[in-house]
């Protein structure tokens, strides 16, 4: 048996190769495509040097129960007319040059208990517009669903197949 370790990609990559499989009536198991396209980078970065340019392997970011918000990433809240901006620094967000929670910032914009996935509104670097921190949400469980279910599919041992 080989041994495996697990390789953390975006949850919208990852949705985006399944559901091309899944289109092109490609039964392989996305998981086992991920190593797949490894293996092609590796045997054609020799020759193709765009593909060793260097880039950051260090993602920073912060992780909001199962919402991950990536380093520049910015919260906005409207209250009474008037915006109030945080940005995610580092892995903190941080609001008026201090780190503070998503619970504790819409509190302080508000200056009264609020609910922070239905009062904040987040921009990902890679988003071209605002998202509601509790539709984010209702994404990452929705992908985190289909992952598991495409495991379930995908994980079970099937007759005539070699490890």
């Amino acid at each position: 048996m080989k041994s495996c370790i697990s390789v953390p990609i975006q949850t919208e990559q990852f949705l985006e190769l399944a559901n091309f499989l899944k289109s092109n009536k490609d039964l392989r198991d996305p998981v086992e495509m991920v190593s797949t396209a490894i293996q092609y980078w590796l045997d054609n970065a020799n020759w193709k040097p765009e593909l060793l340019e260097e880039v950051s392997s260090t993602v920073r970011g912060y992780q909001w129960k199962n919402l991950f918000l990536p380093q520049g990433t910015q919260i906005r809240m409207q209250y009474k007319g008037t915006y109030s901006y945080a940005r995610v620094e580092d892995d903190q967000i941080v609001y008026r040059g201090k780190p503070i929670s998503p619970g504790s910032l819409a509190n302080t914009i508000a200056g009264t208990s609020r609910n922070a996935w239905r009062d904040l509104w987040i921009k990902r670097p890679e988003d071209k517009e605002w998202k509601l921190a509790d539709e984010c949400r209702d994404k990452e469980e929705a992908a985190q669903k289909l992952f598991e279910e495409l495991n379930n599919e995908f994980g079970k041992p099937q007759t005539g197949r070699q490890s």
